[in-house]
């Protein structure tokens, strides 16, 4: 079996598979918290042990597939895991994949969404993905913006096709890059 995950680095981000360790740092900075979760699918961690089942019960299993792509986002400067970026679909025949991110609120705006997101976009590239595409809620328009900054293009908006946290069906503006 391939390993998909591999490890990279850059000017301020090592972006690796998830340890078991890394629970403390993702229920802390981002997986416990409402204002980061609001526009995901998934709610806020009530608990550390929440946490704690999610990546032993979900997360780490799921480097056993060949077709998992899931990076943990780490600071250099503190070594802390403050992010997530992964592939949350995979399509082989038509050579397209989804995207999909959540960052420690500490860190937006500081361009390290985008630092990582270019990063996994090139090697997916290379692995012989032609369209990288992914969309955000339209009541979430940062997110939108990181995907601009890595070379997305907006292609629409798509009505009533996902649901937020609480249930509800909400509209998604699609972005894609295409490898040429």
């Amino acid at each position: 079996m391939q390993e998909r995950t591999k490890l990279f680095e850059t000017e301020r981000l090592i972006l690796r598979k998830f340890e078991k360790t890394d629970a403390e740092n993702v229920f802390y900075n981002y997986a416990s918290k409402d204002n980061v979760t609001e526009f995901l699918s998934w709610k806020s961690h009530k608990s550390l042990e929440d946490t704690k089942g999610y990546l032993d019960g979900f997360v780490l299993p799921a480097y056993e597939s060949e077709d998992t792509y899931r990076w943990a986002i780490v600071l250099k400067s503190t070594n802390e895991v403050v992010g997530c970026i992964d592939v949350v679909r995979l399509n082989r025949n038509f050579k397209k994949v989804e995207l999909g991110w959540v960052l420690d609120d500490k860190h937006w705006g500081k361009g390290i969404m985008p630092e990582a997101a270019k990063v996994i976009r090139d090697y997916l590239v290379k692995e012989g993905f032609v369209r990288i595409e992914a969309h955000h809620n339209v009541a979430n328009p940062k997110s939108g913006r990181v995907m601009e900054k890595i070379g997305m293009q907006y292609e629409g908006t798509l009505r009533k096709s996902a649901m937020n946290n609480d249930g509800e069906l909400v509209d998604m503006k699609m972005y894609a890059y295409i490898a040429e």
